[in-house]
């Protein structure tokens, strides 16, 4: 289980995150609505220990992960994909999925999971030794995820997945997201697409202005006339 209590990001005098709460089990699929600036991304940041939690805490199958450095974070079973990737173009697919092996809990079945990698995403095995630069948008996403699946997580954080992709690559990256859920992995997702990351979440919740404002299954966010109007245009 992670269990996010009353955590609050802050920027300076800036507040970023404002008393998040709420809590995700394993292969359980989450997704975080919300303008740019509502706070999402720090969030995500805050729970990967990227920045500092100001107040509240963190916790990972009961234990807190607040305070510790983001490597720890990563050993402990919570893996971040960020907003652009941060992939090195000039490795190749393989060299890259195997710099997410470092964690101690990762290495001894690295093979195994690379496998299992290649398994999610065919197309990484095919191009296993192509530069990662030489790749299209879409690639090099399924390369960002197959390298946080690498360090074995028990949840996966995605920060804008389908940004800047074309919609028929969206629609294949979360049809591998769900067989990354069929592995037992937990899944917390910020996403622009609203629609199609509502139709792959148990539930959501809306996060506006740092705080979380609603919450509710998938069926009912999606019938959600504010929720509409905000996030799809008026549409079902």
């Amino acid at each position: 289980m992670l269990e996010l209590k009353d955590v609050t990001v802050r920027y300076g005098k800036h507040l970023a995150v404002d008393g998040v709460s709420f809590a995700i089990a394993k292969g359980e699929v989450v997704v975080v609505l919300g303008a740019n600036g509502a706070g999402k991304s720090s969030l995500l940041k805050a729970i990967a220990g990227m920045v500092p939690t100001s107040e509240g805490s963190v916790e990972l199958n009961g234990e807190t992960v607040t305070g510790v450095p983001a490597y720890t974070v990563t050993n402990r079973g919570i893996a971040l994909v960020p907003e652009g990737r941060a992939i090195v173009g000039r490795m190749s697919v393989e060299e890259n999925l195997r710099l997410g092996a470092t964690p101690q809990r990762a290495r001894a079945s690295e093979e195994k999971t690379l496998s299992q990698v290649f398994d999610i995403f065919p197309r990484l095995a095919e191009r296993r030794k192509q530069l990662v630069q030489t790749m299209s948008g879409g690639e090099q996403q399924m390369v960002a995820v197959g390298r946080a699946m690498m360090s074995k997580p028990e949840f996966l954080l995605l920060d804008e997945p389908s940004l800047g992709l074309a919609p028929i690559v969206v629609g294949d990256m979360f049809k591998a997201l769900a067989r990354v859920r069929k592995t037992g992995v937990g899944l917390l997702i910020v996403e622009q697409n609203v629609k199609i990351s509502l139709r792959q979440a148990d539930r959501g919740y809306l996060l506006e202005a740092a705080r979380i404002t609603g919450s509710g299954t998938s069926e009912e966010l999606m019938n959600d006339r504010a929720v509409r109007h905000a996030f799809l245009g008026g549409e079902m």
